[in-house]
């Protein structure tokens, strides 16, 4: 048996033995976790408010996002804490409402992205950016965005079944930083083919304000809310699976066409699996 499966193993049996007690210690790995790829898909349907009559058919617009990358450890810190870099491999984007010359268009472009972050071991994220890029401010195409909803922030101690914990997050874009507000509560742990797993629900909210830089302005009409649920692997400390759905209502103010679409109801769907 060689170190890394010894290490595996002792991993596995401290978190079996922490469950037990209905206890378990959530931390990501961020010394030595070998590269992962990381497969995100996201959903986006807007719904347009109905003209008067309301027998009218409800404008919608849909698109949706494939993305797969690889996630390296680029340099680990002395206070736990490591660089990440996030490759993107593939890409491929589809939208009801534009050409397929100018979703191919898009895909070139974000497969040159490379997404670089700073990462403590509750996950928390510092300094994320994306080299080169030129898709920065679109909702379906902005990946630190994408990425930063998903995140899991963990407690940085043990928790009990059925505990919950609660921490914000800001995501940067144009318009300064948006703060998201999240909720967690670990709901289930078990030992799946000698790894140990946490099962985790998570809530949040938070207000998209608008960019002052913008033509096309968006802002909430109070709170967008999500529900989730994460598969975390506290063998290896990382992600397995997310899975997040939010819903809120938008208004979108086009500067140069002087209009206004008020109540725009938008549901995004965003998947995230990893695999060693």
């Amino acid at each position: 048996m060689n170190f890394f499966k010894l290490l595996t193993g002792s991993a596995a049996l401290f978190a079996l033995c922490a469950c037990d007690g209905n206890e378990v210690v959530l931390a990501f790995n961020t010394q030595n976790v070998p590269p992962q790829t990381y497969y995100l898909e996201s959903s986006l349907n807007a719904i347009l408010p109905t003209a008067d009559s309301v027998e009218a058919t409800p404008e919608a617009m849909n698109t949706h996002l494939e993305v797969r990358a690889t996630n390296t450890l680029l340099t680990a810190y002395d206070d736990g804490s490591a660089k990440f870099q996030l490759k993107i491999d593939s890409v491929d984007y589809k939208s009801d409402k534009r050409t397929v010359e100018e979703f191919r268009s898009m895909e070139r472009y974000m497969s040159t992205e490379h997404f670089q972050f700073k990462m403590a071991k509750d996950g928390a994220i510092r300094d994320p950016f994306i080299e080169d890029s030129v898709m920065i401010g679109t909702e379906a195409l902005d990946l630190i965005r994408i990425f930063l909803k998903v995140q899991p922030l963990l407690p940085g101690k043990s928790v009990k079944l059925g505990e919950t914990w609660e921490r914000p997050v800001e995501i940067p874009g144009n318009s300064g930083k948006t703060v998201v507000y999240k909720s967690f509560t670990l709901e289930d742990c078990y030992v799946h083919d000698g790894v140990q797993m946490a099962k985790i629900g998570m809530n949040l909210k938070y207000k998209e304000v608008a960019d002052s830089t913008s033509d096309l302005r968006m802002e909430s009409n109070g709170f967008i809310v999500g529900t989730g649920s994460i598969l975390f692997d506290v063998t290896h400390g990382a992600i397995s699976t997310v899975r997040l759905e939010l819903t809120g209502d938008l208004s979108v103010n086009d500067i140069v066409a002087n209009s206004v679409i008020p109540d725009m109801h938008v549901i995004q769907k965003i998947k995230l699996r990893s695999e060693f």
